[in-house]
């Protein structure tokens, strides 16, 4: 995870510090328990220009009711410029901001939160959806699609099979195989969840893709809306 030569080490070690501060507030214990999570919410962030900065973020967050064959109940956009740039394992500076402000329209309050990205499957157990998680004092998971770190076994390819992943020899998460002949997902605790139950939260959330229901909808809903912010600027 290579830092741009353009970032101050300074800021890199104010963040740092920033992010081991605020996992000392992490809950992995489950403040809910599975069967009463019924609104989940995905969360996905694009940019006008992801080469650009500063540049404009989109967010998107779509709430399905997980007990009625994922209906929708809601989905909030919003945008805001973005000026932090890209930094390996600081993507919360970059897109939390717009997450936000996407999370100040929600009429409806979720269950709990699925983030494009890693909860404490992460250096200093603060990725995106722990960042979210312990701001907003919400259950949330992260779920990845590519490894950011940790050591674990290819799990078979059947659909839900699933291996842990250690870090420093710690469970942070799991890789898990939602789709046969499809690349694993990376599921790990954002906040107020244990590391059993969001692997099963992110179970009960598939739909027969590769990515949770919540976030596959929030993510295809985010391209179309990014499309014609475009068409139309």
């Amino acid at each position: 995870m290579r830092i741009p030569p353009d970032v101050p080490k300074e800021l890199v070690e104010k963040l740092k510090k920033e992010q081991i501060d605020l996992s000392k507030k992490l809950n992995l214990k489950d403040k809910k328990p599975l069967s009463d999570i019924r609104y989940v919410a995905g969360i996905d962030v694009t940019f006008t220009n992801i080469w650009e900065n500063p540049t404009t973020g989109i967010a998107c967050i779509t709430v399905l009711d997980t007990k009625d064959n994922f209906k929708e109940v809601e989905t909030v956009f919003a945008t805001k410029k973005v000026d932090f740039p890209y930094i390996p394992t600081f993507l919360a500076y970059r897109e939390l901001p717009v997450i936000l402000e996407a999370y100040k329209k929600l009429s409806s309050k979720p269950d709990a939160f699925i983030v494009d990205g890693m909860g404490i499957l992460h250096p200093r157990k603060m990725g995106i959806a722990s960042h979210f998680g312990v701001i907003t004092d919400t259950i949330c998971i992260g779920c990845g699609k590519s490894k950011l770190v940790g050591d674990f076994q290819e799990p078979p390819n059947n659909p839900r099979a699933y291996r842990p992943v250690y870090v420093n020899g710690e469970i942070r998460g799991y890789v898990v195989r939602s789709k046969k002949n499809t690349n694993p997902i990376f599921v790990s605790p954002g906040n107020n969840i244990s590391l059993q139950s969001s692997v099963q939260l992110a179970l009960r959330n598939l739909n027969g893709y590769k990515l949770p229901e919540p976030t596959r909808l929030a993510h295809n809903k985010l391209q179309a809306y990014r499309k014609e912010i475009l068409k139309n600027s």
